[in-house]
């Protein structure tokens, strides 16, 4: 009887310690399975999340940034590409039709774009008489439009450091301006006399109007060097004056100075 009222309190122990030891151990290999499965269903819900160690504030972070950035800026990209494309489409097609005319290889100014009128060129002469000297100039006129035009082109030289009137032309006609036709415009003007540096000047009067467009007016300029034969010529003989005077000078022999008491 006293063995088993002996072993009897020790199988009760042995329970209660087993009981305990089972309990401790089913929250620990629960909470064991509650953390190993959190990344697992981060995993499967997050698609664009690669790593499966990924923490539970990883993945909603990643979730977000991505659909933000792939959502937002694709649509903000191709909104303002489309713009963008638009926008420099009709600019290049509104500066193309306005510069145009005026960045053309010749150099040519348009008149409303009916006249095209090129750069004004120039060539000079020296005459004998020092108060003479012939000034060239010339231009192109140009017919862009579907009539016959009639216009009038004034011609005048000027001294470049004075801005004094040398001469001018009467008006020269330019009569029957075919379309499509480019003619050459020309006129002689004299008295550039030594004046060196040269102004030209060249106004084109179209008609007031043509195929229903108003035109006005347009002056092209140039600048023009003629050889100043007289001014080198006064130079040339005071240099040679100059000269002669020391060279003499030179080969004289010396004045005695005068014996003083």
């Amino acid at each position: 009887m006293r063995p088993s009222r002996s072993v009897a309190p020790r199988l009760v122990v042995a329970a209660v310690l087993l009981a305990s030891v089972v309990g401790a151990a089913a929250p620990a290999v629960a909470a064991d399975d509650q953390e190993a499965g959190t990344p697992l269903s981060v995993t499967i819900t997050d698609g664009s999340t690669p790593t499966p160690t990924a923490s539970t504030s990883t993945g909603p972070t990643g979730s977000s940034s991505g659909s933000g950035s792939s959502g937002t800026g694709s649509s903000v990209g191709g909104s303002s590409g489309g713009t963008t494309s638009g926008s420099s489409g009709s600019a290049g097609g509104t500066g193309g039709g306005t510069t145009q005319p005026q960045t053309n290889t010749a150099g040519e100014v348009s008149v409303a774009g009916m006249l095209y009128v090129g750069g004004l060129n120039g060539s000079t002469a020296p005459s004998v008489n020092p108060a003479d000297g012939t000034v060239d100039l010339w231009f192109t006129v140009r017919n862009a439009s579907t009539s016959v035009i009639d216009a009038t082109a004034e011609f005048s030289v000027d001294g470049a450091l004075f801005s004094n009137r040398l001469d001018t032309t009467s008006d020269v006609a330019i009569t029957a301006l075919q379309p499509g036709e480019t003619r050459v415009v020309s006129a002689s003007l004299h008295g550039a006399g030594q004046w060196t540096l040269l102004t030209g000047h060249v106004t084109l009067t179209p008609p007031e109007s043509v195929d229903g467009t108003a035109l006005s007016p347009v002056t092209r300029d140039g600048f023009f060097l003629l050889f100043p034969w007289l001014i080198l010529a006064i130079l040339v003989i005071v240099a040679i004056a100059w000269v002669t005077v020391r060279v003499v000078r030179d080969a004289l022999p010396p004045v005695p100075v005068a014996a003083t008491t």
